[in-house]
């Protein structure tokens, strides 16, 4: 992503000569600010950079929307900084004088962006209006899913906790409503990393759920394969024979007479239909 230094004046007069530029003042400027401190760092900022913003940020009252939201960017509240970024942040504000105000010495002692109620709050509503400006390139990313699958890019390193659970839930409405996107979302998915799909579990849970009610209601055109999970998807398919008796039976007999014996697929629904509702459990 690149950075906004050069198109937002204030960043770039903070950056050039932050002892002179004159204060921000108000909570809009200092979101804005702030929004721009973020992005620039989290390109590719020169070494004085860091530097810069927090001798700007102690220039400003303690109360101050500016010196709350630069420190909250200075501090990781949006978890995007790389760990090195975030170890040289944290030695800047630690060796700063930040005033005799009543929190001068937690800056120092051990920076914390949640040891101050009102600068976590505020630290908040800039990740969420970042998030929000964010959603247009969530979304375009979210296309790149359906048309690549698994060569569709890695996550975005700026995505924030918001961007994340609106991914979620967008892949989610499109696996339910679109079935011509669902295997490659499937893909996609069985391509992340474990840490990356456990975000996105409930997208995994909705790729079950689809096939198993294809399975159950629409023999004739669902998947040939679990889009994942083949074993729940199994066994949520054998609990429905077993309390649904012969209907579920007779369709599962019409989904068994298209797969391709000798598969995996192929035998573990065989041997759902080789066990009678009764004796099922």
């Amino acid at each position: 992503m690149s950075s906004t230094a050069s198109r937002t004046p204030r960043l770039a007069a903070v950056l050039s000569a932050a002892g002179q530029t004159p204060l921000t003042i108000g909570q809009e400027a200092a979101q804005d600010l702030g929004l721009a401190a973020l992005e620039h760092l989290e390109g590719s900022p020169a070494e004085a950079d860091l530097r810069s913003l927090v001798v700007y940020a102690a220039r400003h009252e303690e109360t101050a929307p500016a010196r709350d939201a630069l420190v909250a960017v200075l501090l990781n509240a949006s978890g995007t900084l790389p760990a090195t970024l975030v170890q040289r942040a944290r030695a800047e504000v630690r060796k700063t004088d930040w005033g005799g105000g009543r929190e001068a010495a937690a800056p120092t002692l051990d920076p914390d962006v949640g040891s101050v109620p009102r600068r976590k709050a505020l630290a908040e509503r800039l990740l969420a209006e970042r998030a929000r400006r964010l959603r247009p390139r969530m979304h375009a990313y979210v296309a790149a899913i359906l048309a690549a699958g698994p060569e569709a890019p890695a996550v975005p390193s700026w995505f924030l906790e918001r961007n994340w659970l609106d991914l979620r839930d967008t892949l989610a409405q499109r696996v339910r409503a679109e079935p011509m996107h669902r295997e490659s979302i499937a893909r996609w998915l069985r391509n992340q990393q474990p840490a990356v799909r456990a975000r996105l579990r409930h997208v995994e849970d909705v790729l079950i759920d689809v096939a198993t009610q294809a399975i159950l209601q629409n023999p004739q055109r669902a998947p040939l394969a679990p889009y994942v999970g083949d074993e729940r998807v199994a066994e949520a398919v054998r609990t429905a024979v077993q309390y649904r008796g012969e209907p579920a039976r007779a369709r599962l007999a019409t989904y068994l007479s298209r797969l391709t014996p000798g598969t995996a697929w192929y035998a573990a629904v065989k041997a759902i239909m080789a066990r009678s509702p009764t004796s099922a459990g």
